[in-house]
């Protein structure tokens, strides 16, 4: 009787290890150490890096991935500004290109606004006179009352000839001749005197009644006693 539940005993032992083996070659069962392992190596996957020779076209791969990279805004900025100094006359519109001229005469103009805001060391001279009406002349008509008030509000009374240019320029509109004309009316009497007289003797000039009626109350009409 003893053999019999000795055999039985060792049948069953038997029984279990072979289930055993079965369950884990068939991935039944796993060692819970070696589950854990392999847990955790699923959480920090390892990047894996394959490189490719450039004999075999990895240089030309580089290439192609560096321009997927995303481009910063000052990247953009340099690009688009590099876009703009290479584009050829060709390539702009005719509205594009006369758009381009007249921003360049506004900021011409305006260059040499700034360059008299600052009393002339030397004074005025004709020929600084000559250059600010003919840049003026070139600003587009849609822009000139806009750089006009702009020099009106930063040229001082020692650079008042420049402004005076302006305003004996019949050739312009009236308009703006005769915003100049108020501006000079408001500075002070040495500096608008001498450019009242001057308009005095031009009968053809727009503000020619104005200002003889002006003389006329001041008491400085030319030839009246």
């Amino acid at each position: 009787m003893k053999r019999n539940n000795a055999f039985y005993v060792i049948a069953a032992l038997i029984v279990v290890v072979v289930g055993v083996a079965l369950l884990v070659q068939h991935g039944g069962w796993k060692d819970p150490e070696s589950t854990r392992q392999e847990e955790g190596a699923k959480k920090v996957p390892t990047a894996r890096v394959r490189k490719v020779p450039a004999s075999h076209g990895g240089a030309k791969r580089a290439a192609e991935d560096s321009d997927k990279r995303p481009v910063t805004g000052d990247a953009v900025k340099g690009q688009e500004e590099e876009s703009d100094e290479n584009e050829s006359p060709e390539a702009l519109s005719e509205e594009e290109r006369r758009e381009r001229e007249e921003e360049k005469s506004v900021e011409a103009f305006d260059g040499l606004t700034d360059k008299w805001m600052e009393p002339a060391k030397d004074g005025v001279t004709m020929k600084d006179i000559d250059e600010f009406v003919a840049q003026f002349r070139k600003v587009p008509k849609a822009r000139k009352d806009e750089c006009l008030h702009r020099a009106l509000n930063l040229v001082p009374d020692e650079n008042v000839m420049l402004l005076a240019g302006i305003l004996m320029d019949k050739s312009q509109d009236k308009d703006l001749i005769e915003t100049v004309y108020n501006d000079v009316l408001n500075r002070d009497e040495d500096v608008k005197k001498p450019i009242l007289q001057q308009i005095f003797k031009d009968r053809e000039h727009p503000c020619w009644a104005d200002t003889a009626w002006i003389l006329d109350v001041t008491g400085e009409l030319p030839g009246k006693k």
